[in-house]
């Protein structure tokens, strides 16, 4: 990465940083060993004691003093890390937030607010502060004439994180706005033109692809971004890995689908429908569902009755295992949602709704139709780019997060970020019970039932489950006994801040897909701090470690009291769905028999996890081939 400078602003020749391809043979190297050679320690000592002994002595100015003090001492970007001049930047700034907020930022939030400006990806628990780190990492940057993108998953965090921000930034004389999905393309050129920008992953992402289509147009058009100096990416492991390679696609109104392509999607969801599972269709290697030899010959003596012109082509083939996947491949609930009428597809990383993806052309006109939809047009992609290919454009990019580890070889080999683990304020007290394996799965959901309600006689519960159908499914069992629960999904985001804010209350259980609610901190009533906080039941099986980490790591915050178990039953869809691997039949006979549950667990993660990094590998090295054949970006 670049070391942090005032990169100049312009529209003409916006800022970023060139983007070399990555070879297949460097990434796995990187990821397997690369990471581990090339991590540096943090040299930050002689900063953080020059740091205190600044702000020792700006705290006895009065706040005339201290304004004329922040006219007079600037520091340039260049010297942020260097002791002398970086500790009076930051003392200043540390001063202001203090007289502003009321609050004294910690040692570990300086050390966060350090490693974010050398371009590094911090892991610091939930509940830590991360917000007002990254406002402090913000504020010394722009005082520099960085200008400094705060990225955020969702409008909601970007607005409240905004709203902090606001008198800090106006007590430095920096400018500072957010835009959120009701921003209009009027107010956003103004909003790219401030110090301190925040807004969502997604938002940024297309308004470059808006400015890159209107560039093609028209060499005239005038873009809305300034350019990528500096980002500081929250729920950072979400956004530069979960979310990374799924295309970020633009799109305009497609013509009417042709009534033959109608005719012929109907008729393959038909033929999937009456395909006999393990004869005629299967599961490959990848989990997706494939045509056997049997299922082929099936398909050969079909074909000859569709009309349309495809029937007499080998395209039939795929077409075809579209429509499989489209009826068994993508469940609702889990896959899609409903609303309105219309298909919207889940984010399978963070568990939000995303109205703005569409499946490709056939496969989500046969999942409507395979939920008894009308098929819809098919909107026409006119640019599109993957986060992570837009991300690494930054000249300096920074992230932070609750869950890093397991991200160290990815982060280091895609962006060349390093993790900084950041140790907590305080000892953690929080407790793990273990994990329970259950034959069958109505025992497990009585026994989640039970505990539930019993753990919420004197303390707050909260659920965890992967997807909006399970939480609506576990709702339903609590409705059965009378039990009122709330239910935190990618069906209730607007309420999201309210259902999070009431979770810590005495009595409260709360069942919540994997992510949903991330980012906001679960505060506890003192009686239920009291009677042993927050208890977290992990009752799916999530696709990593890193999931159940983030889960559990909603309880016990800033040395809170709190507990956590796990709970699965081998009819689980993580135990029975998907590519059967011999590891992993192997694994799941050791969970029936109870053999090191624990470990046998985290073997069926660890496998699925790897399969996710090298898809995630591979989807990045087509983009790059595509890019460099066709330039579709």
């Amino acid at each position: 990465m670049s070391e942090l400078r005032p990169f100049a602003r312009s529209r003409r020749k916006p800022v970023l940083r060139i983007v070399k391809p990555l070879h297949k043979y460097a990434l796995m190297f990187h990821e397997r060993l690369g990471w581990r050679i090339l991590r540096k320690p943090a040299r930050t000592r002689k900063v953080a004691k020059a740091i205190e002994k600044h702000w020792l002595e700006l705290r006895t100015l009065s706040d005339t003093q201290l304004e004329r003090h922040l006219e007079d001492n600037q520091t340039r970007a260049q010297d942020l890390l260097v002791p002398a001049e970086g500790g009076m930047a930051f003392a200043q700034v540390l001063e202001v937030i203090r007289r502003e907020t009321g609050l004294n930022l910690r040692d570990n939030q300086i050390a966060c607010a350090l490693a974010l400006l050398r371009g590094e990806c911090v892991e610091l628990r939930t509940g830590e502060g991360k917000t007002l780190a990254a406002a402090l990492a913000a504020l010394i940057a722009a005082r520099a004439g960085v200008s400094t993108h705060v990225i955020t998953v969702n409008d909601y965090l970007a607005s409240r994180d905004h709203k902090l921000m606001v008198p800090l930034a106006a007590r430095l004389n920096l400018s500072n706005a957010v835009m959120t999905s009701d921003t209009t393309d009027e107010e956003k050129q103004a909003s790219y033109d401030v110090d301190i920008l925040y807004s969502t992953n997604k938002i940024y992402v297309f308004d470059h692809l808006r400015d890159k289509r209107e560039r093609r147009q028209s060499g005239e058009a005038i873009p809305r971004q300034m350019g990528q100096a500096f980002a500081i990416v929250d729920e950072a492991d979400s956004v530069l890995i979960d979310d990374a390679t799924t295309p970020m696609i633009l799109s305009e109104p497609g013509d009417k689908v042709s009534d033959i392509d109608v005719e012929l999607f109907y008729s393959l969801v038909d033929f999937a429908r009456n395909s006999l599972e393990d004869k005629e269709r299967l599961l490959d290697g990848q989990g997706s569902w494939r045509l056997t030899d049997q299922g082929l010959g099936a398909l050969e003596r079909f074909a000859p009755t569709l009309a349309h012109p495809l029937a007499r082509s080998d395209d039939i083939v795929g077409l075809t295992e579209q429509a499989l996947s489209a009826v068994y491949g993508f469940r609702e609930g889990e896959s899609f949602v409903v609303r309105d009428g219309e298909v919207v597809l889940i984010d399978q990383s963070t568990g939000r709704l995303m109205p703005d993806r569409r499946w490709s052309y056939g496969l989500h006109q046969m999942v409507e139709i395979a939920t008894n939809l009308e098929p819809t047009p098919e909107a026409q992609t006119v640019a599109q780019i993957t986060q992570q290919t837009y991300f690494r454009q930054y000249r300096i990019l920074a992230g932070l997060t609750g869950t890093a580890r397991e991200c160290r070889p990815e982060l280091w080999a895609i962006y060349q970020i390093l993790v900084r683990p950041i140790s907590s304020h305080a000892p953690t007290k929080l407790r793990g019970q273990g994990l329970q394996v259950f034959s069958l799965a109505f025992q497990k959901w009585a026994y989640v039932l039970e505990q539930a309600q019993k753990v919420a006689q004197d303390r707050s519960v909260l659920v965890g489950v992967n997807d909006v159908a399970e939480a609506q499914a576990l709702a339903d069992v609590f409705a059965q006994s009378g039990c009122d629960v709330a239910v935190l999904d990618a069906l209730s985001e607007e309420q999201e801040a309210e259902l999070v804010g009431k979770a810590g209350e005495r009595g409260a259980i709360t069942i919540a897909t994997h992510l949903a609610g991330r980012g906001t901190d679960i505060l506890l009533a003192d009686e239920t701090r009291a009677a042993g906080g927050l208890h977290v039941m992990i009752c799916s099986i999530m696709a990593s470690g890193r999931l159940e980490r983030q889960l559990y790591g909603r309880a016990g915050r800033q040395g809170d009291p709190g507990s956590y178990e796990t709970v699965i039953s081998l009819e689980d869809r993580g135990l029975v769905d998907g590519a059967q691997s011999s590891w992993r039949r192997m694994m799941t006979l050791w969970l029936n028999l109870r053999l090191l549950p624990r470990w046998a667990l985290s073997q069926i993660q660890t496998n699925r996890d790897r399969r996710a990094r090298s898809i995630r590998r591979k989807s990045l090295l087509r983009e790059q081939e595509l890019a460099k054949h066709i330039g579709y970006r």
